[in-house]
Formats: structure tokens, C-alpha cells, sequence
């Protein structure tokens, strides 16, 4: 009987070391997967500008969702329709995971009101495939009002003498639900979406 128990002491330890060691790597995996924390950066600026149907939106009115938001000018003859498009690629894999619209949101900001009229803006949401509504919105005021956000943003904002924008490559802000920036994002081509979409799913997570 006492070596009975003994042989089953034996095997025990090993065991017991066997499910620790499953335990840790599950532990290991579930860290690697989830990431590092994203950054509290700084607080957002607050602003309030009207939507393509007049009605004003402030970043206040979507406290509790994350918010991506974008500045843009819809005459951009590169950066900002690669990043538009992107946006509507994670737009559609976001409504997929029924997250977006309730719990996200996007925020296009023009910098060129003069043109980007609500019809210009309309037309260019349906050509590019923005699903206009309470997952994206997109905003216009005066030329000095849009200058005085971006500038609160960190962004740098120059009009050319063709009517064209001269505007920092970083312009793309993401916002979590309670108005702090946690990720400054390059635009353009070089935009990385899944790793967005991670950090977005990410923040969701923690509201």
C-alpha cells in the first residue's frame, strides 16, 4: 500500500509541473495576442462642425465609442483617397463584427470646404463607398474653422495657389471613448489596416 502511494506521489509532480507549464504558455499567448497596452497620448481637442445635412456633430456626441478620425480634402489627388479607401475596407470588416456604427466611429474632416459642398462630399462618400449614417460622418466648415482643428490637432495645414492642401502625412487620430488620443496613424498607402483594426477591436474590448 505505501509503495502504491508512493508511485502515485511520483507521478503527480511531474503532472502538477505538466499543467503549470499549460498554464503559463496559455497565459503567454493570451499577452502576445492581446498586445501591450496602447498609449495614452493626450486629450483630444473638442470641436463641432456641421455634418453633410447641416446638423452640428461635436466629439462629444460620440463619447463612448472609438472614434477614427481623418482629415482629408475629397480634390486630394493621392493620400487622401488611398486613405479614404482604406478606411471603407475596415468600415466593412468592422460592420462584419457588428461593432461598427454602436460602437465605433469615423470622422472625415475636409480642409477644403470651398469645394468639398455637401453634394461634392455626397458624391464622393458614394463613389468611394462610405456608408454615411452613425458609423461615419462626414464634416465641413469654414476653411478658418477646419485650419483651427487640425492646428489643435498637431497638424500642419497649407493652401496652395492652385486650391490644393499641403498637409502633414500623420492625419489620422484614434480616439478612444473617453476623448483621449491613444495612436496618430500615417495616411496614404502606407496605412497598415489590420494593425488599425487590432488596435480598434482593442479599445472596444475596454469600454
Amino acid at each position: 500500500m505505501k509503495m502504491h502511494m508512493a508511485y502515485r506521489k511520483f507521478w503527480l509532480i511531474p503532472g502538477a509541473i505538466l499543467i503549470l507549464a499549460v498554464i503559463g504558455c496559455c497565459i503567454t499567448i493570451g499577452i502576445w495576442q492581446s498586445g501591450p497596452k496602447l498609449p495614452k497620448l493626450r486629450t483630444a481637442p473638442t470641436f463641432s462642425l456641421p455634418n453633410i445635412q447641416g446638423s452640428p456633430v461635436g466629439l462629444s456626441d460620440s463619447a463612448g465609442k472609438v472614434r477614427l478620425i481623418e482629415f482629408f480634402f475629397a480634390n486630394c489627388p493621392d493620400i487622401c483617397p488611398a486613405t479614404t479607401m482604406n478606411m471603407v475596407t475596415m468600415q466593412n470588416h468592422l460592420s462584419e463584427s457588428g461593432i461598427f456604427g454602436n460602437q465605433v466611429e469615423f470622422l472625415s474632416i475636409t480642409f477644403d470646404p470651398e469645394r468639398d459642398t455637401p453634394e461634392a462630399l455626397t458624391a464622393y462618400a458614394k463613389q468611394i463607398g462610405i456608408n454615411q449614417g452613425p458609423g461615419w460622418q462626414l464634416l465641413r466648415g469654414t476653411e478658418q474653422e477646419t485650419q483651427q482643428i487640425a492646428n489643435n490637432f498637431g497638424i500642419m495645414v497649407v493652401k496652395q495657389k492652385d486650391g490644393q492642401f499641403a498637409h502633414s502625412i500623420k492625419s489620422l487620430f484614434l480616439i478612444d471613448g473617453e476623448g483621449v488620443i491613444r495612436q496618430v496613424f500615417d495616411m496614404g498607402t502606407t496605412m497598415d489596416t489590420t494593425e488599425i483594426e487590432k488596435s480598434i477591436k482593442k479599445l472596444v474590448k475596454s469600454l
